[in-house]
């Protein structure tokens, strides 16, 4: 099965995609081996003999080189921000790569309308057999591996006894009350936390969502939008996968 991800930088579909593999794997048990082989992650697309990484800024261009025109309104009513972006990407990749599903993966950026307009544009393609994922991180990305960070020993113990007395909550519990913007040094960036706590490693940031329990993101995600992506995982992509037993052969 093809898998396709629009997201917006390479940070953001390593995250993404490895958490739902996360999911699959807690629910498929046999898969687990060889998930490799059962799903295709797709990352970019050719168009006009040359490869695009799927990304949000190329999806223009993606829809032009391919000739199609998208116009109207969705179900009667305006598009909300992303909707008309978010169903162009998913008819350049049909056009494309016909995958079996698409996540759509956004930073809200403190817009959560966002979230109304990528729904618009799934409910588009509700009549399809294609699967179509939304993954909206409140503020961004950062905030869903925060909320992975478990701190480990006395030195980030302190670190973020430190950030809840600088903050006035802890970042981790409550990553959704950071704020996005221009400046990653400003007091509530979620990139100045995560920097500041794993030690700007990305190593110890790969180890609070590949590693921490689905569990403890499921509680500290659901005000950040990492609790509904899991979800929506478990729930759209999980049953193409058949169930939880090994196939009798």
């Amino acid at each position: 099965m093809k898998f396709a991800m629009v997201c917006e930088a390479p940070a953001d579909r390593q995250v993404a995609q490895g958490l739902a593999d996360r999911v699959i794997l807690e629910i498929v048990d046999w898969a687990d081996g060889n998930l490799h082989a059962l799903r295709e992650w797709c990352d970019s697309v050719t168009v006009n003999g040359e490869n695009w990484s799927l990304e949000w800024t190329a999806i223009k261009r993606l829809a032009k080189g391919l000739n199609l025109r998208i116009h109207g309104h969705f179900d009667g009513e305006p598009g909300a921000p992303d909707a008309a972006t978010a169903r162009r990407a998913v008819l350049v990749l049909q056009k494309t790569i016909d995958p079996k599903a698409v996540f759509l993966i956004r930073d809200a950026d403190n817009h959560p309308e966002r979230r109304k307009g990528l729904g618009q544009a799934r409910e588009h393609f509700a009549a399809h057999p294609l699967r179509v994922v939304i993954g909206l991180s409140n503020p961004e990305r950062e905030a869903w591996v925060l909320a992975g960070f478990v701190a480990k020993g006395d030195l980030e113990r302190k670190l973020l006894a430190d950030e809840r007395q600088n903050l006035g909550f802890d970042p981790c519990e409550r990553s959704e009350e950071l704020t996005a913007g221009q400046d990653d040094t400003a007091k509530r960036s979620p990139k100045r936390v995560l920097s500041l706590l794993t030690n700007a490693s990305l190593d110890r940031e790969f180890e609070c969502w590949e590693q921490t329990s689905l569990d403890v993101l499921r509680s500290r995600g659901k005000a950040n939008g990492l609790t509904e992506y899991l979800n929506e995982v478990k729930t759209l992509i999980v049953p193409l996968f058949g169930g939880r037993k090994q196939p009798q052969s």
